[in-house]
């Protein structure tokens, strides 16, 4: 169709062949996401994100001509190094997030996502499981935790539209309590405060459930109990 008439913007004038690409792989664009949207409405598996790895957007696009096509014209943005989106809204922790799928935000960024601090991070803080490969990109503070204890008290919890894997305010205490002698002091002081003023939305159940299986258990309880409760 498009090659028999011409294209009219909104003021009446032809578009150029360049214009028409664009015009053309915006409305490709619109198909795809009904697409997406029809066929996993029924199966409950619309996600919240739209990032894809390289490998998932060669199976999309089929080559790297056509990815860099699809780059070209607004239909598909490149987030990071091996990242790519369907909408170029994703923030710099949701991508980080995406690029290290085995971790879980920790320490002063979930803080000052609580709300509980009003410092703003220099680098995001992850946890992983020890036996996880070392995280080199510098944006990010990487600490370890035995592999069976990584995901209790794991959520994914909205942050002002961020939808952001972290620990719940038990979980969080815990890690707290457990990495007190490697925060900075003035921070620990803070948090632990907030920590006081936030005991009634905590249930001590599920801290003592979580505490099972933690080398050093009774120190951290200890802690939490004469700190906290």
């Amino acid at each position: 169709m498009f090659k028999q008439f011409n294209i009219l913007d909104e003021n009446g004038y032809i578009l150029v062949n360049e214009e028409k690409e664009r015009l053309l792989c915006l409305i490709k664009l619109v198909e795809d996401r009904i697409k997406y949207v029809k066929e996993n409405r029924k199966n409950h598996r619309i996600t919240i994100m739209s990032l894809y790895n390289y490998k998932a957007c060669e199976e999309q696009f089929g080559s790297p001509y056509q990815i860099e096509k699809a780059l070209s014209c607004g239909r598909l943005y490149k987030m990071d190094k091996g990242v790519y989106s369907d909408t170029g809204n994703e923030t710099e922790l949701e991508v980080l997030q995406f690029k290290y799928p085995n971790s879980v935000v920790t320490l002063g960024t979930a803080y000052y996502l609580y709300n509980l601090t009003d410092v703003i991070p220099e680098v995001y803080d992850f946890v992983t499981a020890r036996s996880d490969r070392r995280i080199t990109d510098p944006r990010v503070r990487q600490f370890y935790v035995p592999a069976e204890v990584l995901k209790l008290g794991m959520v994914i919890q909205d942050f002002n539209g961020e939808k952001i894997r972290t620990y719940n305010l038990e979980r969080l205490l815990i890690e707290t309590a457990r990495m007190k002698s490697a925060l900075p002091s003035d921070l620990y002081k803070e948090v632990i405060l907030e920590f006081r003023n936030q005991t009634k939305l905590m249930y001590p159940a599920k801290i003592a459930e979580y505490l099972v299986g933690f080398p050093k258990r009774n120190l951290i309880e200890k802690i939490i109990d004469e700190e906290v409760f």
